[in-house]
């Protein structure tokens, strides 16, 4: 052969290896991973019949699949109850064991006690506005595939999730969504609905299958417990992170007031439309956080961050008026439905402190998960005294965390209120 032959064919070779693998079309993506994805099925021991269903798919060795904690979560909270089954496409059915929790990422890798076959590899996330396709089984109705767009990595949800243009139905949490080479760049988690859905990034799923090699947590263990120190651990270190950061500030009429803390919170106004013949002039904002945590189907989310802003003023009421409306509007309480059996009463601290040579009257609130130790709501009010005419409040909140990892946030919180007058 030729060497200028030789040279055009390596040239050739060398081309084709640094080449980005070819783009498939949807179909040729079913084609390709419909063995691999099947439905998972929460099922009742006493009945034989299925509670909830989801999608999850192999992964690892071939034995593993992974889904959604949310999808599974009823074998955390009665385990003699409920057990979790696979169904494929074919019929073929089969029980899956716990292997390893990713509570935090809503995340849970399930194993069996046979080989499924080949597992799905986990890709690279394309470009903003690239095709992506969500796998899973909607409504119970047969696997599909949802063909939707990458809308990126959101950092308001601690970088957790990525936003999808697609539609996710119920049914589809636990399933791949691929890029276009067939490789799975995350796992169907949540919708919106209107074509906003998002998705778990794979690098935590990685990240999961290779912590579960060192997991062995015996037949006994309580997963609840293991619940509790991952939420835990994650509330700590999103606490850590707040009180390492210097907080931007916003003006509320007389004060300056600790703005957007995280990059996960969003503040918005939420001052309530008052009749043109109101005597007085309110003004609110509410900051609150997007990266919460799925819990339970009892207890729903936790791992919320809220502040509230309140400001009233009036120069047509008299003074036991204004204060008999600020004392209406200043609320002591965290707005759900749970009930005793899941929570404890509010065990509450009254007290008065000064804040910029101001006086506020403060409350310190607390309530325990009953079946999660060490989970716990903090609810604080602080409420400016001293005042014939104008009225301020803040309402602070957070939801499954640590109480004593709280207390220096709500210190540096009060802090940085400003009294300008």
């Amino acid at each position: 052969m030729k060497p200028v032959l030789k040279l055009y064919l390596l040239a050739s070779l060398l081309y084709l290896m640094v080449q980005p693998a070819a783009a498939l079309e949807s179909k040729k993506i079913y084609q390709l991973h419909e063995n691999s994805v099947f439905q998972i099925r929460v099922l009742n021991r006493e009945t034989g019949k299925k509670t909830s269903i989801g999608s999850g798919f192999i992964v690892g060795n071939g034995r593993q699949i992974a889904t959604n904690f949310h999808v599974i979560n009823k074998i955390i909270l009665e385990p003699d109850l409920f057990y979790v089954t696979y169904l494929t496409k074919n019929g073929r059915e089969g029980e899956l064991k716990l292997l390893a929790l990713d509570v935090v990422h809503d995340l849970a890798l399930l194993v069996s006690d046979e080989y499924l076959g080949q597992a799905i590899a986990t890709g690279d996330l394309p470009p903003k506005g690239a095709p992506v396709f969500a796998m899973g089984n909607p409504l119970d109705l047969g696997l599909s595939l949802a063909v939707g767009t990458n809308g990126g990595i959101l950092n308001q949800t601690d970088d957790s999730r990525i936003l999808f243009s697609g539609s996710l139905n119920p049914g589809m949490s636990g399933g791949p969504t691929f890029n276009e080479n067939g490789e799975a760049i995350g796992i169907n988690v949540a919708t919106a609905r209107n074509d906003i859905s998002f998705i778990v990034p794979s690098k935590f799923l990685n990240n999961l299958i290779t912590s579960s090699k060192n997991i062995d947590r015996g037949s006994s263990a309580n997963l609840k417990i293991e619940v509790a120190e991952q939420l835990l651990a994650y509330e700590k270190n999103y606490i850590e992170g707040l009180l390492n950061e210097t907080w931007p500030t916003i003006q509320l009429r007389q004060l300056t007031l600790p703005g957007t803390i995280s990059p996960t919170v969003r503040c918005w106004d939420n001052s309530a439309k008052l009749n043109a013949n109101a005597l007085f002039k309110r003004y609110q904002i509410r900051c609150a956080n997007k990266n919460h945590v799925y819990l339970d189907d009892a207890n729903k989310f936790v791992g919320e961050l809220i502040y509230e802003y309140y400001w009233l003023e009036s120069d047509q009421l008299d003074t036991v008026r204004f204060h008999n409306l600020y004392q209406k509007l200043n609320k002591d309480q965290i707005e759900n439905n749970l009930s005793q059996e899941e929570v404890s009463n509010f065990n509450c601290n009254t007290w008065f402190v000064e804040v910029s040579a101001e006086e506020f009257k403060v409350n310190l609130c607390r309530r325990e998960y009953v079946e999660y130790a060490g989970l716990s709501d903090l609810l604080f009010t602080a409420a400016l005294t001293g005042h014939d005419n104008q009225g301020f409040f803040i309402t602070f909140i957070m939801t499954g965390t640590d109480f004593n990892a709280t207390l220096p946030l709500v210190k540096k919180f009060l802090e940085n209120v400003v009294w300008n007058p």
